[in-house]
C-alpha cells in the first residue's frame, strides 16, 4: 500500500513535469561544457553497449538523456531515480499505469531496472534475462514446472499477464472468464462433458491449477471427491436443472451428508467459531486447492483474515516495534491450534498443554538443570510469556525487572538502594542470570569477572597483571554486590569495612580522620604497579589532601617531605599518631643529632624545651633552611633571644 501510494504521487508528479518541459522526449545534446561527447573519454563502452537490444539513448549516443555530467570528478550521476528518469521518456506507459490501478511490485517499488537493463541487452524490451528466466527471480520455479503444464505458459507469461501494470487481478490481460475463452471451447458438448455434464463457464482456476499440476487435466493437488470423481451432483442440482450450481442444502448440512462422523465432535464447546456456525467454506474450498484439507488459501494466511495482531503479519505502520513468536509470525498456527476443535480438556483450540506445547519445540529449555527455575521446572511458561507477540524481547508479558519482581521482592527493594547496577536499573535481568536454568547458583549465567568482562571490557586485561589477589582470581562478589548498594561501586559495605575483611591489621582506631579511613582515596582497589597499589606515588598522592608544599618553590622543603618519604614520619592509616613511639624530639631524632649540647649550640645556648621542635619549625618545608615557622615573634626574629630568655647568647 505504501509502495503504491509513492507511486501515485510519483505519476502526478511527473505529469505536472512533463507538462511542463513538453510532450516530447528530446535530445538533451552529446557534447559536455568544454565540448567533449562521454565516448571521447569512454571510448569502450561504444562497442560494450552497441550489441543486442540497445536503448534508444544509447544508440544515439545521448548520455545526457539519463546522466548528468560529472567534470573532472568521475562518477555514473543520474539525473533522477528510479521511474522517476524513465518516464521523462515513456510518458504512454506513465498514463496508461495511472489508468490502472493493479501494479506489478517492481512497478510499484520504481524499481525498472529489476526487469530491464538501461544500456542494452540480449533479450528484446531490454530485459535482463530471457522472460521465463527473469520471472522464475521472483516466482518460485517449481510452481510452473510440475508433470502437466498448462500450454500457453509454454509461449510465454506474458501470454495472459500484463508485466506493468493491469486492470483485472492476478495482472491478467483481461478477465479469467474471459481470459480462458480464448482457448477453450466453453459451452460446447465435449467441454460440458468434461465437466460432468454441467455447464461451467467461469470460476475455472478453482479446480485447476493456472500453470502447472501434478494431476492429469491441471487439477490441483488437493481436490474434493465428488470433483475427482465428477460426481457434482452429490453437493448441487442436476445438471439439467434450471439452476445447477445450486446446492442442495447449506454448507454445514451439505458437508455432513458425507463427514457424519465429524458431526458430535464438531458439536461439542470450544470449537473453532466457524465450525460451531457451520461455515465450512470460511475455511476451506469446495472443489480443490494447492493446500493440504483443501483449504481455500495458504493455511498461513488464512487464520489472519479473521485474527489480527499488531506485529504480524506485516507490521502495522506507526506500531511500535514488536517481537512476534515464530510459528505465529510465519503464520503456522496449526502448529499449537486445531483447526476445528482443541485437544481433550483443552480451551483456545490449543492441541495439548500449553506447556507440553512449548516443550515441543523448546525441550532444551526445559530439560532439568543443576538449578532450575521455578517457574520452568513447574513448566508454567504462560507466567513469563505470551503465546503470540509482544513489545518485549522473548515475547515475554511484561519487561524484565517488573515481571522478576513479581517473585523476587529483592528485586523491588533494592530499587531503592543508592548506587544500582546499570543491568539491573535497565531491567535486563537476563544479562546476568538465565531465566531457565544453568549450572550456577542464582541462575548466573557465569561467575565472577568471567561474567563482568561482558560489560567491564578492560577487566580481563586488568587482571593479567593486578597483583590485589581478589581481582586477580576474578572473585568480584568478595567486595562488589550484583543489583545495589548504598556504597559507591556497588562495594557490600562501607570501603574500610570491605577491605578490613582481609586486611585486619588495618582496622581503623577511634580518632582517625576520615579520609584515612576510607582505603580508596589512596589505594587502587583492582590493583596496580604501584607500591601497596597507591593511586600515585607520595608526595604526590599526599598532596591531593595535605598543603605541604607551600615553600617547595620558593623557599626551602624538608627532604624527607619532598622525596616522599611521608611515612618515614607519618603512620598514613592512623595519622593521629606518630609513626615512631614517643615524643617528637625521639621522631627527629632519627635523622638529626638531639644531643643537649648541640642543641643548645645550634639554639643560642639555650636549651629547647622538650617536645618543642614543631613550635618554632614546619615539619614540611619553610621561607628558609632553619624551617621556621614564616611568622615570627619580633625579638626572635632579630635574634635578640636574650630579651625574654636569660642565659642566651646573641
Amino acid at each position: 500500500m505504501i509502495h503504491r501510494a509513492v507511486l501515485r504521487s510519483l505519476l502526478a508528479l511527473l505529469s505536472a513535469l512533463l507538462l511542463l518541459a513538453g510532450a516530447a522526449c528530446v535530445p538533451s545534446g552529446q557534447q559536455g561544457g568544454d565540448g567533449k561527447s562521454c565516448l571521447d573519454c569512454h571510448e569502450d563502452y561504444r562497442s560494450l553497449y552497441s550489441a543486442g537490444v540497445v536503448h534508444k539513448p544509447v544508440k544515439t549516443g545521448d548520455c545526457f538523456g539519463c546522466h548528468r555530467k560529472h567534470g573532472l570528478v568521475g562518477g555514473a550521476y543520474l539525473k533522477r531515480e528510479g521511474a522517476a528518469l524513465c518516464f521523462t521518456c515513456h510518458q504512454a506507459l506513465a498514463k496508461e499505469l495511472t489508468e490502472k490501478k493493479l501494479h506489478h511490485d517492481p512497478v510499484d517499488k520504481g524499481a525498472c531496472s529489476l526487469c530491464h537493463q538501461p544500456h542494452n541487452s540480449p533479450n528484446e524490451n531490454l530485459l535482463t534475462k530471457p522472460d521465463e528466466q527473469l520471472c522464475f527471480s521472483c516466482h518460485e520455479e517449481k510452481k510452473f514446472t510440475r508433470q502437466y503444464v498448462h500450454a500457453p505458459l509454454e509461449k510465454g507469461c506474458r501470454t495472459c499477464h500484463e508485466p506493468h501494470g493491469a486492470k483485472v487481478g492476478r495482472l491478467l490481460i483481461k478477465d479469467e472468464s474471459a481470459l480462458c475463452k480464448d482457448c477453450h471451447s466453453v459451452g460446447s458438448k465435449a467441454f460440458e462433458k468434461a465437466h460432468g455434464g454441467y455447464p461451467v463457464e467461469s470460476g475455472c482456476s478453482d479446480c485447476h491449477s493456472v500453470h502447472s499440476a501434478d494431476n492429469p487435466k491441471l487439477l490441483k493437488e488437493f481436490t474434493h471427491q465428488p470433483v475427482t470423481s465428477l460426481n457434482c451432483a452429490s453437493c448441487h442440482a442436476a445438471a439439467t436443472d434450471t439452476a445447477p450450481f445450486a446446492v442442495t442444502q447449506n454448507a454445514a448440512a451439505l458437508c455432513y451428508t458425507c463427514h457424519a462422523d465429524l458431526k458430535t465432535d464438531f458439536s461439542a464447546s470450544q470449537t473453532h467459531a466457524p465450525v460451531a456456525d457451520g461455515d465450512c467454506f470460511a475455511c476451506h474450498s469446495p472443489h480443490a486447492s494447492d493446500f493440504k484439507g483443501i483449504a481455500k488459501a495458504d493455511p498461513k494466511n488464512i487464520c489472519f483474515e479473521c485474527h489480527s495482531f499488531k506485529f504480524f503479519p506485516t507490521q502495522k505502520e506507526n506500531a511500535p516495534i514488536g517481537h512476534v513468536h515464530a510459528p505465529a509470525g510465519t503464520g503456522d498456527c496449526l502448529k499449537c491450534h486445531g483447526p476445528h476443535l482443541p485437544g481433550k480438556g483443552q480451551s483456545n483450540l490449543l492441541r495439548k498443554d500449553a506447556s507440553k506445547l512449548c516443550i515441543d519445540c523448546h525441550a532444551e529449555k526445559a530439560k532439568r538443570q543443576k538449578v532450575n527455575h521455578q517457574p520452568v521446572a513447574d513448566l508454567e511458561c504462560l507466567g513469563c510469556h505470551v503465546p503470540h507477540e509482544s513489545t518485549q524481547p522473548g515475547v515475554l508479558v511484561k519487561p524484565q525487572r517488573p515481571l522478576c519482581a513479581e517473585c523476587h521482592q529483592q528485586v523491588g527493594e533494592d530499587l531503592g538502594l543508592q548506587s544500582l547496577h546499570r543491568p539491573f536499573v535497565d531491567g535486563k535481568c537476563s544479562s546476568c542470570h538465565d531465566p531457565h536454568g544453568g549450572e550456577k547458583k542464582q541462575l548466573l549465567r557465569t561467575t565472577g569477572a568471567q561474567g563482568c568482562g561482558q560489560c567491564h571490557g578492560t577487566i580481563e586485561t586488568e587482571r593479567e597483571n593486578a597483583r590485589h589477589q581478589p581481582f586477580n582470581q576474578g572473585r568480584c562478589e568478595l567486595c562488589h554486590r550484583s543489583h545495589g548498594s548504598q556504597q559507591p561501586f556497588l562495594l557490600e559495605r562501607p570501603v574500610q569495612e570491605v577491605c578490613v575483611e582481609c586486611h585486619r591489621e588495618r582496622k581503623p582506631i577511634a580518632g582517625t580522620p576520615g579520609g584515612h579511613q576510607n582505603c580508596s582515596v589512596c589505594h587502587y582497589s583492582h590493583g596496580n604497579d604501584e607500591n601497596a597499589f597507591l593511586l600515585k606515588p607520595p608526595p604526590d598522592l599526599c598532596l591531593n589532601c595535605h598543603d605541604i608544599d607551600r615553600f617547595w618553590e620558593k623557599g626551602v622543603a624538608h627532604a624527607p617531605a619532598a622525596e616522599g618519604q611521608c611515612s618515614s614520619c607519618h603512620d598514613p592509616h592512623q595519622p593521629q599518631q606518630l609513626k615512631t613511639a614517643g615524643s617528637v624530639v625521639t621522631l627527629c631524632a632519627d635523622c638529626h643529632d638531639v644531643d643537649p649540647q648541640t642543641m643548645s649550640a645550634v639554639h643560642r645556648q639555650i636549651a629547647p624545651g622538650k617536645d618543642s621542635c614543631l613550635e618554632c619549625h614546619d615539619p614540611h618545608g619553610g621561607p628558609d633552611a632553619s624551617l621556621t615557622l614564616p611568622v615570627k615573634h619580633e625579638p626572635f626574629a632579630k635574634g635578640e633571644c636574650r630579651s625574654c630568655h636569660k642565659g642566651g647568647s646573641e
